[in-house]
Formats: C-alpha cells, structure tokens, sequence
C-alpha cells in the first residue's frame, strides 16, 4: 500500500532528523516531538503485526522503545519543572526544583549516551526489514484492524462513568486508532469516534498531572526534601490533583456514550 509506504518514510525521516541533532540542539519540545513521532511508527507496527504473522512487533519496537522510555523520563521532569514554574510560590521549593534540573541532566547524559551514531546506523537496518511488510497488508484485514480497535475504544468509553484506571490504557489505545486513521483514510461521518481530538488533548494534560503528583509524593515522601520546603511540596500536590479532578470530570463529560452506542 502506497499510502503505508510513505507514512512510514516521513515517520522514518523525521526520527532520524532528531537523533542527527546536536545534543545542544535539543529542547523540551525535541524530546515531545521524539516521543510523539515513536508513537506513530509504533501505531503503525501494531497495524503491521495485526495483518502480517512474520511481522515481530517486539522485536521490531525494541531499539525505539529504548529511546522512547529514556526520552520519556527527561520529559517527565521537564513537565514537572514547568508546572512547578507556574506555581505562585514556586521560589519556596528552590532545594527541589534544584534537584530536579540535575536529576533531568543525569537523565539528558543517558539518553545521549544511548543515542549515539552505532545506534543511529541499526535503526536504519531495522528500517530496510521494515518496508518489504507494508507491502504485503491487504485491505480486508486493514479494515477488519480499524474496526476492531474502533470497538475496543467504544467498548472502554460507553459507560455511564470512566473509570480512572482505565485512563491510561484508552489514552493509548485512541493515540493508536488516531494515528492509523489518518493513514488509512477511514473517516467517515458514521464511524469516526466523535470529538476525539478533544478527548486526546484532555487525556494528555491529565496524564501530565497524574505524572507529576507521583513524582511529588515520592519527593516528598523520601528523606532528600529539605523539611521547610515539603509544607509547600503538599500545597502543590494538592493544587494539581484539584487541578486533576477538574480535567478527570470534563473528559468524563466529554465522552460521547450515547452517540457512539
């Protein structure tokens, strides 16, 4: 499928573009745009193992899931740092956010230790296994897939409440259904999940509320947060989970049960 081929080759080029960048190059933004371009090549493995049994998944995924979780923690507590920023007492909390900015630098060290030009030149081995399987996915099962997922999400979201352990697993599995979509160009005014793109928006902050007030009770819980700033650590943790509970209801109220019975 022509259309396969060249979303894999823009997915291809545009993670290459990254790695090739000077590690002084890269911003906060970088390291969302990575993440954000790993997702969709790995929507688009899911779609490849679904309609081609020699299709390995995980062993195809491995050496971007390596970059994508260690991005991923330099992400986080650049997330954190900014929401902290936000905060009106946020030069009470100076010890901490110290300790941050070098835990995200011990992280940034890692990450190019790992993103180096060996590893650069084996990602594009996997590359040349990956394109002779997207021409072998017929039609029949890439439509069967979309359906099946279109399912499964409908199947999370009608319910007269969300569950939020469900949270995480929906967000994932709609990104998934998203980014396929726009390759395979099913859009349809009955089928397409409804007000989607707003969901995914909601979905996103809330997990970076839920990112951060982990990390903050794991702060202020340990024995490295200086006594006169865990006060003002508690503050926060309770203005972003207020925060949170604000972004849990509006999604709840977003979710089109009805509409999409």
């Amino acid at each position: 499928m022509k259309a396969l081929r060249t979303y894999f080759k823009i997915r291809k080029s545009a993670v290459n573009l990254i790695l090739e960048k000077s590690p002084k190059s890269f911003t906060p933004e970088t390291f969302h745009t990575l993440r954000v371009e790993i997702k969709k090549m790995n929507a688009l493995f899911d779609l490849l193992n679904y309609c081609s049994k020699k299709f390995k998944h995980k062993r195809i995924y491995k050496p971007f899931r390596l970059i994508f979780k260690q991005a991923g923690k330099v992400r986080e507590l650049q997330i954190e740092e900014c929401l902290l920023a936000e905060q009106p007492n946020s030069h009470l909390v100076k010890a901490y956010r110290n300790r941050l900015q070098k835990l995200e630098t011990k992280e940034l060290l890692r990450f190019f230790s790992i993103v180096n030009k060996s590893f650069v030149r084996k990602l594009k081995k996997k590359y040349r296994k990956i394109i002779p399987m997207l021409a072998k996915t017929s039609k029949k099962k890439r439509i069967r897939y979309m359906d099946e997922r279109r399912r499964a999400i409908k199947k999370l979201i009608c319910k007269t409440n969300f569950k939020k352990t469900q949270m995480h697993t929906f967000r994932k599995r709609l990104k998934t259904y998203q980014y396929n979509e726009k390759i395979m160009n099913c859009k349809s005014q009955n089928q397409s999940l409804p007000d989607k793109n707003i969901l995914s928006d909601l979905l996103g902050k809330w997990h970076d509320y839920e990112v951060v007030i982990n990390h903050l009770k794991k702060g202020i819980n340990s024995n490295k947060t200086i006594p006169s700033e865990t006060k003002q650590l508690q503050i926060t943790k309770a203005i972003l989970t207020s925060k949170r509970e604000v972004l849990f209801n509006k999604i709840n109220a977003t979710l089109p049960y009805q509409t999409l019975l």
